[in-house]
């Protein structure tokens, strides 16, 4: 089953989307599949459709990719001392049963000190109540614009292995033949 990796901001340019399309590329190179649900992708209706009971056509591709996958991981900036409220918006659209049974793990990505501590908090709360096992680590990459490698398009090598050790504790173990 693929690996969701969820880029839980709308917002453009985004240190969050960088680190979730370095999370994508980390998986590829251990041949893992992965869905990668952008939420600059959202489509805007789905506030207004999606939260009451109608679907709009453009937002049940993301709902089929995340029924689709077993674990999800979610990369999620620090507004506000907590996550963008499009996440909480995102997780309100959804139907419930996608969330059941499935593992989460969770990435806080901040350009403070503690790197959205507070912010995984709140959301490893709302998973469990909406059924996701949450991993007990949590990668908490801090300071990420002076620790982000624009050349090369990675983080630098303290928050790299902070990414590893997640994704060693996080990931299911490769099926061998």
């Amino acid at each position: 089953m693929p690996i969701a990796i969820l880029s839980a901001t709308h917002r453009p340019h985004s240190y969050t989307r960088r680190i979730a399309l370095y999370v994508a590329r980390r998986l590829e190179a251990k041949d893992y599949t992965y869905q990668f649900i952008d939420f600059q992708a959202l489509p805007r209706e789905f506030l207004f459709s999606d939260l009451f009971g109608e679907r709009s056509e453009r937002f049940l591709p993301m709902i089929e990719a995340l029924a689709q996958c077993s674990s999800w991981i979610w990369v999620v900036p620090e507004y506000n001392g907590s996550f963008p409220g499009v996440v909480k918006v995102f997780i309100d659209a959804l139907p419930r049963e996608v969330f059941r049974g499935k593992r989460a793990g969770l990435i806080g990505v901040s350009d403070g000190r503690f790197g959205n501590l507070r912010g995984l908090e709140h959301l490893m709360g709302i998973l469990h109540y909406c059924g996701m096992e949450v991993a007990p680590f949590r990668a908490h990459l801090m300071r990420i614009q002076s620790h982000w490698n624009e050349e090369e398009g990675r983080p630098a090598s303290v928050l790299e292995e902070e990414i590893e050790t997640f994704l060693e504790r996080f990931l299911p173990a490769p099926i061998t033949a």
